[in-house]
């Protein structure tokens, strides 16, 4: 359960997936929206993966929506939604992303700003209103 506020806090999210790419985005962006209103989205394209033993390309998309929730209840949040999509600890050592859902932007502060520069967030950004 989380705590209300009247703050409204803006949020930029990553998702990432090489397994199974169109079915476990999909999944990803109903559970956004089950969970979160007014979320928005990108298109989906395709990206080399970063820091991984894995040659599986990734399907990538942004989502951008406004949370009352505070930040370590977003986190925990999208953790969940991670492991209900089955994610486990040992998939990332062999390369295994079934969803990777990463807080990019809180309010005006860039939480990642090594993930902030990659090519396919900065092709993506201009498709989202109200950023």
């Amino acid at each position: 359960m989380h705590t209300k506020s009247n703050v409204m806090h803006k949020v930029l999210l990553s998702l990432g997936t090489n397994t199974h790419a169109r079915f476990n985005l999909n999944r990803a962006k109903t559970f956004l929206k089950l969970t979160f209103e007014n979320v928005q989205f990108t298109a989906a394209t395709e990206s080399k993966p970063y820091g991984l033993s894995s040659n599986s390309p990734f399907l990538n998309t942004l989502s951008y929506f406004r949370t009352n929730m505070n930040r370590e209840e977003l986190v925990l949040e999208l953790k969940n939604i991670e492991k209900k999509m089955g994610r486990l600890p040992e998939h990332k050592p062999i390369g295994k992303i079934i969803i990777d859902i990463d807080l990019i932007k809180w309010d005006d502060e860039i939480v990642k700003p090594e993930d902030y520069k990659r090519s396919y967030i900065r092709d993506l950004l201009p498709e989202l209103v109200d950023l």
